[in-house]
């Protein structure tokens, strides 16, 4: 009989034990549940925050886009009313004023003719009379005012 009373009371423990041990198991299932449910809603609002971000982001860069197209307006036309003031000065000037800013030629165009027929002359005559030649040869006169 005793046997069978130490059985009893051995199994009435192992049944306590089991009963603690489900217990604990379930409170760690509430407390997982409780975080699970916790970061969800930390993740939702950290997702309406990166929204509310992104919407004021968006404006900001519109706004700054807005504002850079206005003044690249404002720069073009500004350039466009200098470009018709430029215009209607050089309309004002008279033939004689904008002849006037030319410097006037120096020479010719038979002396430049005349010379450039020199230089070719000489062309000639270099490569007819080799370098190392002892020869001298009479330059051939060019007459600049004839050609």
């Amino acid at each position: 009989m005793k046997k069978l009373e130490d059985q009893a009371e051995a199994a009435t423990k192992a049944q306590c034990l089991a009963e603690k041990k489900a217990e604990s198991a379930e409170a760690i299932k509430r407390v997982a549940e409780a975080e699970k449910r916790e970061a969800e809603d930390k993740k939702a609002q950290a997702e309406k925050e990166l929204q509310v971000a992104l919407s004021t982001k968006d404006a900001e860069i519109k706004a700054a886009d807005e504002k850079a197209y206005a003044q690249g307006m404002a720069d073009v036309t500004k350039e466009y009313k200098l470009q018709e003031e430029d215009e209607e000065v050089i309309k004002e000037t008279t033939p004689e004023q904008a002849s006037s800013d030319v410097p006037p030629v120096d020479r010719s165009l038979d002396q430049t003719l005349a010379e450039i027929d020199v230089e070719l002359a000489a062309e000639k005559i270099a490569e007819v009379v080799p370098p190392e030649s002892s020869e001298v040869l009479a330059h051939p006169t060019v007459d600049a005012e004839g050609a």
